[in-house]
């Protein structure tokens, strides 16, 4: 396109892996300090994650550079062409590199953007994440948790679920409703039925279904659609098998709200029978708003499987927040209910808790988004097994 691109990130470190990624596309990095920001800038992308008083954003504001949201800039990438996006309060990321699989195997090169990597496309120095097709198709992933995927008017959707998180049930389904109405041809709404795929977890079945069943609804061979599912290698940090050590499997996973937290907890327990999970809290807010139900999430696993249950700190990213409960809150909700639920301070300790937890036959389950160590820390537990 013959555009200069820059980022900026709180984290940069330009040892880590995805910045090395994004600067091998020529995508020069800055730390998050409006020291990336210029009057040569044309235009400023940001994300519902950065607060208005961001530095970058403050130095746009001074030089009078537009700014655009992720999604709306998006739209514009988009265009006039055709539209697939999947959106779901859950699987919206498995069922989109699904698909964007399904219809490259099916030669129909199409662009794919979305929230985490597909195996099949990850490789370094490729990110996996987003795909470069040169057909008029765009497969998207499009979030409910900003509200933005209602800036997008698809030709085709799915709806994968919709549960509790980030906002109450009622404004939940008046807004995919509106996102349905939104999408000109067909939506796909959850599935009845589940179809076999490579990967781990039930939840899996069901987002192949969708994907199944949206193909199948515009005229693609089932056959050819089931055979490129059977080669799907999953998504980065959902369900993703770290490694195994001791006999001991470990896996990471993004989940962070109740339901899907439930749903990695059951499949893991489903295949392995003993499961030493833990989980670091994504963010203060979300925590506050849902303790209950993350507390009966846990209680209801231990109770059904055993195991052990680890709670780390809040992940704290910068920015401003009200920080009304503790990781420690849910520890002692979880205590109270009979749950044996420990507080680990740092991943040190975690490393040695688990030591002493797992056995062969087991396995471990680390979950969490944002924190940039969890999937380290697991690959970590692997290749350090009771070295100190």
């Amino acid at each position: 396109y013959g555009v200069t691109v820059t980022g900026s990130d709180r984290a940069y470190s330009p040892e880590a892996q995805v910045f090395q990624c994004l600067e091998n596309l020529d995508i020069s990095i800055f730390p998050q300090d409006g020291s990336g920001i210029s009057e040569k800038t044309d235009t400023v992308v940001y994300s519902t994650a950065i607060e208005p008083d961001n530095p970058d954003l403050q130095k746009s504001a001074a030089l009078t550079i537009p700014t655009l949201h992720r999604s709306e800039f998006l739209k514009k990438l988009v265009g006039h062409h055709e539209l697939i996006a999947v959106a779901g309060t859950a699987g919206k990321t498995t069922t989109t590199g699904m698909l964007g699989w399904i219809f490259q195997c099916l030669g129909h090169d199409p662009s794919v953007y979305n929230g985490a990597a597909v195996l099949n496309w990850k490789k370094f120095p490729t990110l996996g994440n987003v795909r470069r097709g040169n057909s008029n198709l765009w497969i998207i992933e499009a979030d409910e948790s900003d509200k933005s995927f209602l800036n997008f008017n698809p030709t085709h959707s799915i709806i994968t679920n919709i549960s509790h998180d980030h906002y109450e049930l009622d404004e939940l389904h008046a807004m995919f409703n509106q996102f349905e109405a939104q999408t000109s041809g067909l939506t796909i709404r959850g599935s009845d039925k589940r179809i076999s795929v490579p990967t781990l977890g039930k939840h899996d079945e069901e987002n192949a279904a969708c994907a199944l069943d949206l193909c199948l609804a515009l005229g693609l061979d089932e056959a050819e659609v089931l055979k490129a599912i059977s080669t799907f290698k999953g998504i980065e940090r959902r369900l993703e098998i770290a490694g195994t050590v001791n006999g001991i499997t470990v896996i990471d996973d993004y989940a962070h709200n109740p339901a899907k937290i439930a749903s990695a907890l059951a499949s893991v327990a489903e295949k392995f029978g003993t499961v030493h999970a833990f989980w670091r809290p994504h963010g203060y807010g979300p925590l506050a708003h849902g303790l209950e139900e993350y507390a009966e999430v846990f209680s209801n696993h231990w109770k059904t499987s055993g195991g052990s249950i680890f709670i780390l700190p809040v992940f704290y990213a910068g920015g401003s927040v009200t920080r009304s409960v503790e990781a420690e809150d849910l520890v002692e909700k979880l205590k109270s209910a009979g749950v044996p639920a420990k507080g680990v301070p740092d991943y040190r300790t975690l490393k040695c808790e688990l030591e002493s937890a797992a056995i062969s036959g087991n396995a471990i389950l680390g979950m969490g988004a944002r924190d940039p160590q969890l999937p380290l820390f697991s690959r970590q537990l692997v290749n350090e097994w009771k070295i100190h």
